[in-house]
């Protein structure tokens, strides 16, 4: 469980698991505190939108370029994902 979702929350996590940004996947709902930082880490992240996001939360999804970020529409497409089945915007 993380309270924070910083860049510098996730690299301390990845340090206390002993792995690497490219070794890391996040799952969420948030672009802002699930998605965008851990991709500006250099892990990889995984953006499943819910129907309401808190105003706080929302961020401009088309900024992101990054090759690690993928959008699915359900959690059960993450299995697809990690098997590389479904591209970039699901």
């Amino acid at each position: 469980f993380m309270s924070d979702k910083k860049e510098s929350d996730y690299r301390k996590l990845l340090r206390h698991l002993d792995i690497e940004p490219g070794q890391f996947m996040m799952v969420g709902n948030s672009l802002r505190s699930d998605i965008i930082p851990v991709l500006n880490i250099g892990g990889y992240a995984v953006y499943v939108p819910f129907h309401t996001t808190w105003e706080h939360e929302n961020a401009d999804e088309e900024s992101i370029t990054s090759s690690m970020f993928r959008k699915i529409e359900k959690i059960s497409q993450v299995a697809a994902v990690i098997e590389g089945r479904l591209n970039r915007r699901g």
